[in-house]
């Protein structure tokens, strides 16, 4: 798929029951999950270090306002239907941060970007709604599968289409703190013949 010539990936943490937030927020905290976020959206080449910029995150508006802040060393897209957002929230002069109203601006000014600073990937990053629109561009899927359900859940990751598979998976881990067990599974989409 790609768009622009540039991977589409989407990277999230679910529950069994497909669970990705509750009131605003992850259900849980699991540090080995958002140590592997942080590595997967950072590129680690040095190609472009002067910029500081080791990555392009696309999210949701309430994705944004459940993290608090840009993530840093990456390219923000923020998109959201409110055309005064960034004006509100104080974001129109925030460098690596672009307020978009919709996915399809975030995607096409994402692998500019890309094409600039030689990056292969952009990041959707939730929420629902964004994660299900770009399921069409996407080409990769990384899963953080937590073993637990989440009843009264507000924000649901969608079920993969058929033509994605499993290509890796880690073993069963145990979280120190929450006790909860979590592995991390990689889908790509089966490519067309």
């Amino acid at each position: 798929m790609s768009y622009a010539k540039t991977e589409v990936a989407q990277i999230v943490a679910i529950s069994n029951n497909r669970c990705i937030g509750k009131d605003g927020k992850m259900p849980w905290h699991l540090s080995e999950d958002l140590q592997r976020f942080k590595r997967l959206t950072t590129d680690d080449t040095d190609a472009y270090a002067d910029s500081g910029i080791k990555g392009i995150v696309i999210m949701g508006r309430k994705t944004f306002e459940s993290i608090g802040k840009p993530l840093p060393n990456r390219v923000n897209f923020i998109v959201t239907t409110q055309m005064d957002y960034a004006e509100k929230q104080g974001l129109t002069d925030v460098e690596n941060v672009h307020v978009v109203h919709n996915l399809d601006d975030a995607l096409t000014h994402g692998a500019n970007i890309a094409h600039g600073l030689k990056f292969d990937t952009l990041w959707v990053i939730g929420g629902e709604q964004v994660c299900k629109t770009a399921m069409m561009f996407t080409d990769r899927i990384e899963l953080t599968e937590v073993d637990t359900e989440i009843a009264d859940g507000d924000a649901f990751f969608p079920k993969l289409p058929a033509d994605f598979t499993e290509v890796e998976a880690s073993d069963w881990q145990t979280d120190a703190d929450s006790g909860l067990q979590y592995r991390f599974v990689t889908y790509e989409r089966k490519s067309e013949e």
